[in-house]
């Protein structure tokens, strides 16, 4: 593996981040084959330090990503010196200077100042209180990179998955579960399970969308799979969600595709959360977020686990690897 640059941005500044990203940053094996920048505030994380039983620990403050050092923590000051932290609470302050560092960093990762980025847990509430439209990283991040097939994967050792609406209203799911919709997520899927993680020939698990064999499940999803089949992918459903769960079906397959967010993450995020991540998939660069939240109400106790930032890191690493080795053995691959 090269060495790589990796992008972090600090994410709410009242939340555990800063927290998780300096435990994270004091194992000095962190740091092997990489350079570290947490895109932040030096300010805000001289705050949550204050706390922290961390020895020696300080960041090396820099203007720029090539002023980075290998074997140090680095950080670049995205927000003014009269930013304000308010531990522990939810303020539109918070959600500017979220997005402050995330927009520095996408510019970093565009102009390939850095190879990786990770970015840390963000208030969807108070980033939209602030003015910004945000739904999530990954919407966030390909509208930025100026991509339209993409989807949020969530990413851990006993299953892949996505899922095809991004609508959070129950009542208007339907309308956003196309036949159009569903392929589009599968090629998705699969280009992605080859590219990012190797595997040759992925099956994926369509799930229903209903509890019963319904309309969708004849008239949308059916057909989908079926087209998807016949263009050569390995597609397999519908499936009702409870039975596959249930019976740890999704075992057999590379990757499952819900129909909606609520439908899958709620139960991802239960089977083994620190070791969980979740990838960008269709993106142009690297992008993950540890499998965390904002949890405010750990701040003060200063309890929080570095696990899940060293599992987004070191499997970051991992697909960038894949990603340039499948890049070399297709580059010059016949017609």
């Amino acid at each position: 593996m090269r060495h790589v640059k990796i992008g972090i941005t600090h994410g709410d500044i009242n939340g555990i981040g800063y927290e998780v990203i300096m435990k994270a940053l004091a194992e000095p094996k962190i740091f092997d084959g990489k350079t570290i920048i947490v895109y932040g505030s030096p300010k805000v994380a001289a705050y949550h330090r204050k706390d922290l039983e961390l020895q020696n620990f300080n960041f090396n403050l820099i203007t720029s990503a090539d002023e980075a050092a290998p074997k140090r923590p680095n950080i670049i000051n995205c927000l003014t010196e009269d930013v304000r932290v308010d531990a522990g609470m939810s303020t539109n302050e918070a959600g500017t200077a979220a997005i402050k560092a995330l927009n520095m960093a996408v510019e970093d990762l565009k102009n390939g100042k850095i190879d990786i980025l990770i970015t840390m847990p963000v208030n969807k509430d108070n980033v939209q209180a602030s003015g910004i439209e945000f739904q999530n990283h990954t919407e966030y991040l390909a509208n930025a990179l100026g991509t339209t097939q993409h989807s949020e994967l969530f990413v851990n050792d006993a299953m892949k998955v996505c899922y095809v609406s991004n609508n959070q209203i129950v009542s208007q799911i339907t309308k956003t579960i196309t036949k159009d919709a569903i392929l589009q997520k599968i090629v998705a899927l699969h280009d992605s399970l080859q590219v990012d993680f190797g595997v040759q020939k992925p099956k994926i698990a369509v799930l229903a969308l209903n509890g019963v064999m319904g309309d969708e499940e004849t008239n949308v999803i059916s057909k989908a799979v079926e087209e998807a089949k016949a263009s050569g992918f390995v597609t397999v459903g519908p499936i009702l969600a409870e039975q596959f769960f249930e019976s740890a079906e999704y075992k057999k397959f590379d990757g499952v595709l819900g129909m909606y967010r609520e439908q899958v993450v709620p139960l991802f995020k239960a089977m083994a959360y620190d070791e969980s991540y979740c990838f960008s998939l269709g993106m142009p660069k690297i992008c993950v977020s540890p499998a965390m939240n904002v949890d405010y109400n750990k701040v003060e106790k200063k309890c929080s686990e570095a696990t899940p930032l060293y599992q987004a890191i070191f499997a970051a690493c991992d697909l960038l690897e894949t990603r340039e080795r499948y890049t070399e053995l297709v580059k010059n691959k016949l017609k």
